[in-house]
């Protein structure tokens, strides 16, 4: 009896050992590999690219009315689990379509997901609480306790939400007016809820940030 006890320990020692040893080449390698500049970020995003080229659909194709067709409706998703940490699914239109594909990968307390329309990628990179927002490889902005701010030094405010999370919807300020009202998809109701309504024509600089801000909201 007290050979197996003594096996037991043994054995329980060398697991937790290993568990440990596991856990800090995880956290260095997350320390690293979330660096945008470094190749293994690089890589990553490579990596996910390919993977969400093998899942998307042929979507349809993106023109100006389609900001206000996107609904809230998710399909073909795959959770994470045991052996992936991969999360990954499609947005359709109320005509459920699919519109935009979408792969997420989280390590530790980063979160990054590539979402692609038919015309355009955006990258989001999350951390505690604030996203930092690339758009077809370019910097777009900073999102943070609801506002979203311009690259670079500057910081100029380009979008704040006015949002409050029992409410059925929330208003997106673009300058000083109120340019799209976003759905609440927690209380969202109905088999094709929009994800969002349009109270203004949106040029092309202010769909992507509309578009943005949708997004991450959607696929947080």
């Amino acid at each position: 009896m007290r050979a197996l006890f003594s096996l037991i320990t043994v054995l329980l020692s060398t697991a937790f050992f290993v568990v440990g040893i596991v856990y800090l080449i995880a956290r260095t390698f997350g320390q690293i590999a979330w660096n945008p500049e470094s190749k293994a970020f690089k890589r990553l995003l490579d990596n996910l690219r390919g993977r969400l080229r093998a899942i998307k659909p042929e979507l349809v194709p993106w023109d100006k009315e389609m900001p206000g067709l996107m609904s809230l409706n998710r399909i073909n998703e795959r959770k994470t689990g045991w052996f992936s940490p991969f999360s990954s699914g499609q947005i359709t239109t109320i005509y459920q379509e699919p519109v935009v594909a979408y792969i997420t990968q989280q390590t530790g307390k980063v979160r990054l997901t590539i979402a692609r329309t038919s015309d355009r990628e955006f990258i989001f990179r999350s951390k505690d609480k604030e996203t930092e927002i690339w758009l077809n490889g370019t910097p777009l902005g900073l999102y943070a306790g609801g506002a979203l701010l311009a690259p670079g030094k500057s910081a100029k405010l380009l979008a704040r939400l006015e949002h409050k999370s029992d409410e059925l919807h929330s208003s997106l300020i673009l300058g000083n007016a109120k340019a799209v009202v976003l759905s609440n998809a927690q209380h969202a109701s109905g088999p094709n809820p929009r994800a969002m309504t349009l109270m203004q024509e949106l040029d092309r600089d202010s769909e992507n940030i509309t578009l943005a801000v949708a997004l991450l909201r959607l696929l947080a």
